[in-house]
């Protein structure tokens, strides 16, 4: 069997689709493609279901079945079928119920996306799938303005026929919505009428397999016995346990090999290849942008004229002409969204509550506007309370997390918030801004930080261009693991995504000042935080940390003065800096300092781990009058 590197697959690919019009690809996607969409491979339910199997029989019935099968606990993924029939024979409907369960919440991985745009920017390839479920056809929904024609059903199987304007997806074990195959005496063969249109297909189309394991009967046999294509790939996590069989096909058919690291990850290799799909974030956000404005200006346009000022609470806010027709929870919600004014925006809302208060999406949405945006926790509680009685269709998962968010701050209840995490956790494991925020409370609050390594690399395998995820990860292995390369590495994605986000480049420059003394640097990144925020007090407190050690004392106590005014009367560690560099520096504020220094250390004040040694340098040389006080209270304000 030939084997190359995906090095070379992708130079090979990028040969054949650069300057062969009349070749096109054929991606033959497995369940192994669907595994980070959150949906089980074969193997994985296999293993789950044959011990259950042992415990709903006799010994005696189990054990002949398994030899009837000649089912080898080894490998268990090769007898599915096998599997799937004996764990459901008493009713076929539960194997099907248990199969929509396991894909209710799956949504498309980074691969599925890039998939997706090949079908879209370069027209002519087409996909084959083994799987039930949608990730492929809801991708190109979603992430591109193509319409793809789904042949889930061999019924469908004369329409199977490549476009250059509608991605083609054939489901060879049909869509889980049209009775999906399972059963081995079904995906062992290759229902009538698909050969004729797959013998067309790979006329012209060159098969690349992902993440199949070859297990059914059906589309192995249609391999084994195809017409030999102008060339064949078959990728995979591992050639030492590719099968035999597969290893026969790929000589037959002088295919080559090629060993991936994972779905996900090839289709990013392939972006070299297909050069004509622009930016993952900003394809998408244009598409959403242009459908988002489309219908909006088209319910504007309806509305508006039905809209007039009314007093609320003192306060004017447009609410529909009692003349005119109620406006219905949707316009309510539209009215909402395009007011800028947070206060209006809230009583806007409660209007709309008043008027439709079952209606949970409407719930959904004015929590998370108080909580994430206008950050008002009023009466949040009751409200998130509220919400939670109704129907939250498919925003009950966030909403449990969104609340548990809330537990932890403001309400520091962390065994309520543990067991809304859990809530949410159980009805969808995957949101990925609630693996995030779990991570958080996980790292702060239970210092479980094994577990929240877990959680934030969960959050950042579905979002990995999420700079808000990458930032927490990367505070995480600075503060935590002391891994300071890979903490880099994270810092500057996030500042690759957003690179004009004040908060971020702070981040950045704590970084650079605290872990890697780059004090030039740092103070780069700070003054570019302060540019976009200058009434960030934590940022002004710090870059006057590096102008003290740059010796630039006069600047540097500008900058002091701008935190302790922005900070105002908050006693935390931010203040107990500032007032140390006002001892340590500014010898008119001597005594004034020590009293403030010690009344802060009695009310139980640190700044642990921030390193003062600069500035204990920087005192001495300039004759600070008692040094030894100085380090004391260094060392007091930096320990436990």
């Amino acid at each position: 069997m030939n084997t190359i590197s995906t090095h070379t697959f992708k130079y090979t690919l990028r040969d054949i689709h650069k300057n062969a019009e009349n070749r096109k690809f054929c991606f033959v996607i497995g369940a192994g493609a669907s595994r980070k969409s959150g949906i089980p491979t074969g193997g994985e339910l296999s293993e789950m279901w044959f011990p259950e199997i042992k415990a709903m029989f006799s010994n005696v019935e189990f054990e002949t079945w398994v030899k009837d099968q000649k089912i080898e606990e080894s490998d268990l993924a090769s007898k599915y079928g096998s599997i799937y029939r004996k764990r459901f024979e008493n009713d076929k409907t539960s194997g099907y119920e248990f199969l929509v369960q396991a894909m209710k919440y799956a949504t498309p991985s980074f691969g599925h996306i890039v998939l997706a745009q090949i079908l879209s920017r370069s027209p002519g390839h087409c996909v084959l799938t083994t799987n039930f479920d949608s990730l492929v056809e809801s991708s190109v929904y979603q992430f591109t303005n193509k319409t793809p024609l789904v042949c889930g059903h061999e019924s469908l199987s004369g329409y199977a026929r490549p476009s250059n304007t509608h991605p083609l997806v054939i489901k060879i074990h049909r869509d889980l919505l049209l009775d999906p195959k399972s059963d081995p005496d079904e995906i062992n063969i290759l229902a009538p009428g698909w050969k004729e249109p797959l013998d067309h297909i790979f006329s012209t189309h060159i098969p690349i397999v992902i993440g199949y394991g070859g297990n059914d009967g059906s589309l192995m046999s249609y391999f084994e016995t195809m017409n030999k294509p102008s060339n064949f790939f078959w990728c995979g996590l591992d050639k030492n346990i590719v099968s035999h069989r597969i290893k026969s096909l790929i000589e037959t058919h002088d295919g080559r090999f090629i060993k991936i690291e994972g779905f996900d990850e090839l289709m990013h290799e392939l972006l070299w290849v297909f050069d004509e799909i622009k930016p993952i974030k900003d394809e998408l956000s244009e598409i959403t942008n242009d459908r988002i404005q489309i219908a909006s200006k088209q319910l504007d346009d309806i509305i508006t004229p039905l809209i007039v000022s009314a007093d609320i609470d003192g306060i004017d806010i447009p609410i529909p002409d009692a003349i005119s027709k109620e406006l219905s929870a949707l316009e309510y919600s539209n009215l909402a969204d395009r007011e800028t004014d947070f206060e209006k925006r809230k009583l806007i809302y409660l209007k709309a509550l008043e008027k439709y208060p079952d209606t949970g999406w409407l719930w959904a949405q004015f929590t998370y506007f108080l909580h994430f945006v206008k950050k008002d926790y009023l009466n949040l509680n009751e409200y998130y309370q509220r919400a939670l009685k109704l129907n939250l269709d498919n925003n009950e998962a966030a909403i449990l997390g969104n609340y548990a968010i809330f537990l932890v701050f403001p309400e520091k209840d962390y065994v309520k918030a543990e067991e809304y995490y859990s809530k949410s956790f159980s009805i969808n494991p995957n949101i990925p801004n609630i693996n995030n925020s779990y991570a958080i409370f996980l790292q702060t609050t239970k210092t479980d930080y094994l577990k929240a390594e877990e959680f934030f690399i969960k959050a950042l395998s579905a979002d990995p261009n999420n700079a808000l995820f990458n930032i927490n990860y990367a505070n995480f292995l600075r503060q935590i693991k002391k891994d300071y390369p890979k903490a880099e590495e994270y810092y500057l994605n996030a500042l690759f995504n957003e690179p004009n986000e004040a908060s971020h480049n702070s981040n950045y420059a704590i970084f650079l000042h605290s872990s890697k003394r780059d004090y030039l640097k740092a103070g780069e990144y700070y003054l570019k935080a302060l540019s976009i925020n200058p009434d960030n007090a934590n940022a002004n407190g710090n870059y006057a940390q590096i102008l003290i050690i740059q010796g630039k004392l006069t600047d540097a106590q500008k900058y002091i003065q701008s935190a302790l005014n922005i900070n105002g009367d908050l006693e935390n560690d931010l203040l107990l800096e500032m007032w140390f560099y006002l001892y340590a520096h500014f010898l008119g504020y001597l005594e004034d300092a020590e009293s403030k220094i010690e009344d802060l250390l009695s009310k139980g004040i640190r700044s642990i781990d921030w390193n003062f040694d600069e500035n204990i340098k920087r005192a001495i040389k300039d004759g600070h009058p008692n040094p030894e006080k100085l380090k004391e209270f260094a060392r007091r304000i930096t320990s436990e």
